[in-house]
């Protein structure tokens, strides 16, 4: 099998190390893939400059070791195309491979590509931005923000963007699910393809990344106090305190009266209004 093998060579490697990529990497060789193997660099190539050679080139595969963001940059590019994903997973948190059901160990990721089975998997879509994971609406998107804005060293924006989470307030939003409307005042609402959020967080057990629905978790009343003690149950692997509201479908549309900021992925990508709608069987995976 023809396949374009993209090493992310920054990747955190919290559950790897180099000596089982090469382990991995004779795995694969001998259960009959013909890797050929490329590294992303510092501006380039990027990941997604390189699955687009995959599907221009007709790779029959492409293989990602990497982590969340080297999988996702990937699986765009692949969405839609005959070019089947393999996942080894050598990032920090791996919401992807995990929400995939994965193994989250390498040598053990390439036995379940060398089997060859593929599923298909769900993506979904906010503002012309894909999402495999989640997609929030309010303050997680303030947080995520600050965050990318300190890892480029954009200070001044992360403080401005830390400042808009601390004043943040609730707003009357509409969700329109599949044609049916409610209405509730929050800080917070998520459109999960997956059940696993942020920081390896494990938030709604019954969300799957395979049945062609989003899920949609609304937190009414609830201030910015308790979202975070629910937020740090979360990380101490209990449930949340507070439950939210659920609901699922297809196609959900969004509408505030003021010009909420919107993450896909923890990806600040606009504000609302916006439409998030869910792409069924999107990307072919080895799993």
């Amino acid at each position: 099998m023809r396949t374009l093998f993209i090493v992310n060579p920054a990747a955190g490697k919290r559950t790897a190390t180099d000596e089982d990529l090469d382990a991995a990497t004779e795995l694969l060789r001998r259960a009959g893939f013909a890797l050929e193997r490329v590294e992303t660099g510092d501006e380039h190539p990027t990941t997604a400059e390189l699955a687009r050679r995959a599907v221009a080139e007709g790779f029959e595969a492409c293989i990602v070791a990497g982590g969340d963001g080297t999988v996702q940059s990937a699986a765009r590019e692949l969405m839609g195309s005959k070019v089947t994903l393999g996942v080894l997973p050598f990032g920090t948190y791996m919401n992807v491979a995990h929400g995939m059901g994965l193994p989250l160990r390498p040598l053990d990721a390439a036995r379940v590509i060398a089997r060859r089975d593929v599923r298909r998997f769900d993506a979904g879509t906010v503002h012309d931005r894909v999402f495999f994971e989640i997609a929030g609406a309010g303050l997680d998107a303030e947080l995520f923000g600050a965050a990318r804005h300190a890892e480029a060293h954009r200070w001044r924006h992360a403080l401005r963007r830390i400042w808009r989470y601390a004043t943040h307030g609730t707003h009357r939003v509409a969700i329109d699910v599949d044609g049916k409307r409610h209405a509730h005042r929050v800080m917070q609402v998520l459109v999960l393809n997956s059940p696993w959020y942020g920081w390896g967080l494990l938030l709604e057990p019954d969300a799957t990344m395979d049945d062609g629905m989003l899920d949609i978790a609304v937190f009414p009343r609830m201030g910015r106090i308790a979202l975070l003690r629910g937020l740090i149950a979360l990380m101490l692997g209990r449930q949340l305190p507070q439950q939210p509201l659920r609901y699922q479908g297809s196609r959900i549309v969004m509408e505030c009266d003021a010009p909420v900021t919107i993450h896909a992925d923890g990806r600040t990508c606009g504000t609302l209004p916006a439409t998030f709608e869910c792409r069924p069987a999107a990307l072919a995976v080895f799993a």
